[in-house]
């Protein structure tokens, strides 16, 4: 790496599978759309196996952002919360765990993660100072910090 160029953040790998779901979303939509032309049902399969390789890209992106993130925060620059289990991060304490596999039970949320999310240190940047009554604080990220504001 050279001076000019900077180390990624765990901002800009959250970014990147955000884009990279929308991508997925599109061509599930197209892959309905051609589905439903008698003509281009041919088409429509192939588009669906190409859906299904987007998706596997972004569970692989899911599968190594933590220990992404945790590799290149740059000192001074974006800290991670560090508390020592995840979140959904739209919707705080959500999660649930089977066979690995981790996905937020707010009925609205598609935030699905394809290893146990849950048991892992959280990888989301940190955005408060949360202090309980006894004036301890501790840095974490949003949706850890509205989760203890409503426990405390």
């Amino acid at each position: 790496m050279t001076d000019k160029q900077q180390a990624p953040t765990a901002a800009e790998l959250h970014e990147v599978m955000k884009e990279l779901h929308a991508v997925q979303g599109r061509v599930q939509d197209t892959y309905l759309r051609l589905w439903s032309a008698p003509e281009t049902c041919d088409v429509a399969y192939q588009i669906e196996d190409a859906a299904g390789d987007i998706r596997r890209a972004w569970e692989a992106l899911e599968r190594i952002s933590g220990s992404f993130a945790r590799v290149y925060v740059i000192p001074g620059t974006e800290s991670l919360c560090g508390v020592p289990w995840g979140v959904c991060p739209d919707h705080g304490n959500t999660l649930r765990v089977s066979e690995r596999k981790t996905w937020c039970t707010v009925a609205e949320c598609s935030h699905k993660w394809a290893y146990d999310k849950l048991s892992n240190p959280c990888a989301e940047p940190v955005t408060d100072t949360v202090t309980d009554a006894r004036g301890k604080s501790f840095l974490a990220c949003r949706a850890h910090a509205t989760d203890a504001g409503k426990r405390l």
